[in-house]
């Protein structure tokens, strides 16, 4: 896939075909361990499930009944958490895109500027650093520029060393803050 233009992401999805209907629902948190806005979404109906697959070991992260909370985290982290849930509501895994910035639509529809590199944490404590390519890619094709691919690599090393020396601690946060939501 050619990359074009840094991808900007929306937490209701919009565009995203996979999805015949859901419903969001947001909340702001001032939590001692979190501080910022979190967005459920949740998949009434979809047309199909979403496996991924990775160290080995497939995991579905999208289908009817499933839900992603969005962390948007106040001030200057250039992070967004997606913590995935299953029907059930157990928490499938967290996964953390590293942005340029977040912002609003008119609407108040929380997005994000996507800077490729991504880490995926699974609740057995598994982690993953993906889409270096992409993030190479995105210099090579001058879609963004030395610095802010310095500072992908930043984040996505800072969130790394964070999450290996507390690896609980965004799993704990996630099906905590999940658990204020009622559906």
């Amino acid at each position: 896939m050619k990359l074009t233009k840094m991808k900007r992401k929306y937490a209701d999805r919009r565009g995203w075909r996979r999805i015949i209907s859901s419903h969001l629902s947001k909340k702001e948190f001032m939590w001692p361990t979190f501080h910022g806005e979190a967005v459920l979404i949740h998949f009434d109906a979809v047309k199909a499930p979403l496996s991924v697959f990775y160290g080995g070991t497939r995991t579905k992260t999208v289908d009817r009944d499933y839900s992603w909370l969005q962390l948007f985290p106040s001030g200057a982290a250039q992070y967004v958490v997606t913590a995935m849930f299953d029907e059930k509501r157990q928490l499938v895994q967290c996964y953390f895109d590293v942005i340029a910035r977040k912002g609003k639509d008119s609407a108040a529809i929380l997005w994000f500027d996507d800077l490729y590199l991504d880490l995926i944490l699974f609740p057995n404590h598994d982690l993953y650093l993906v889409d270096q390519d992409e993030l190479t890619e995105a210099l090579d094709e001058g879609i963004i520029d030395q610095e802010k691919y310095a500072q992908a690599w930043q984040t996505a090393k800072h969130l790394k060393r964070f999450i290996e020396n507390d690896p609980d601690f965004f799993l704990d946060l996630a099906r905590n803050l999940r658990a204020t939501f009622p559906e």
